[in-house]
Order: C-alpha cells, then structure tokens, then sequence
C-alpha cells in the first residue's frame, strides 16, 4: 500500500512495509510543520534534537526548532510536502517540497531539498537538511527533471497554511 503526504494526497515512491514507523513519524511531524504549533512540531523531537541547514545555523532542541517553525508559517507562509521518502535502522531520507511567499514582494515561492533523520527511541534527534539555490536556479530544481510528469508539487499546487 503507498504512503500518503503530509497534506492528505498519495505519496509517490514511499511504499508502507510493515516497520516504517519513522517515515509515519516523519510525516506527522510534516503534519505539525504545516500547523505553524510550535509544541506540536517539538514534540516530534527528542530534548537534545539538532536540525542542521545549508543556508543559516543549526537549531538546537526540540523547543527552538518548533519556534522556527512558528516564525516560517507566520513569516513565510510556509507550507511543506513530504515528496518521496526510503528508511533503514535508524535512519531515513526524504524529499521535500516547501511553498511560502517572499515577505518583501509577496511572490508565491517554491524550493526543494532533500533532509536525512536520524532516529532515537521512535523520536527525530537529527536532522540534516539540503537546498541550494543561487540566482540561476533559487528553488534548488534538479536541472532537466520533469517534476510535474513525475507527479511532484508545482507551483500549480502552492498554497498558503491553511486556516486552524
């Protein structure tokens, strides 16, 4: 049976075998990104958590990674797609999709990447996040890849939080 995304639609490329507890995991926490709640996001978490970036700092603890989530969805906009996603022992990866607005212009945005957790007693204790974007290519796009034949979201799909 497939995997489904945060948001409700079929997930491509994740196949539900029994013992994917950390993509279910994964995807609740996708769920709790999108609420903007902080609590809600840190409980995913272990205490000790790191969630490293190409781009800014790392947060550390479960508490300041859920406040910068608060800050993404009442900032940006932010809304996050889990794309397609694989896992063994303690590790799993995953694509995603982020959708938010550029709060100097007020462009719909879209960027991709890709995160790798690490596991700890069924929680997330790392997380190591990958985007690139420069100005050839700001979303991070995979050059040549046809994201819309693949089913993958586009900027057709954006859209902002949704209202609580």
């Amino acid at each position: 049976m497939g995997g489904y995304r945060a948001s409700g639609r079929r997930l491509r490329g994740v196949r539900k075998l029994p013992g994917m507890a950390h993509l279910d995991h994964i995807r609740s926490y996708y769920r709790a990104l999108n609420s903007g709640d902080p609590e809600r996001v840190a409980a995913h978490f272990t205490a000790d958590a790191t969630h490293y970036y190409t781009r800014l700092g790392p947060h550390e603890g479960a508490s300041a990674i859920g406040e910068n989530t608060r800050w993404a969805v009442e900032t940006l906009e932010g809304q996050w797609w889990l794309e397609h996603g694989i896992e063994q022992g303690d590790e799993a990866v995953i694509e995603w999709t982020m959708t938010w607005r550029d709060p100097k212009s007020g462009a719909q945005r879209l960027n991709r990447g890709t995160e790798w957790f690490r596991m700890r007693d069924g929680k997330i204790a790392e997380v190591r996040a990958y985007h690139h974007g420069d100005s050839k290519n700001p979303r991070g796009d995979l050059l040549g890849f046809d994201f819309a034949a693949r089913g993958y979201t586009t900027d057709e799909d954006w859209r902002g939080p949704e209202a609580a």
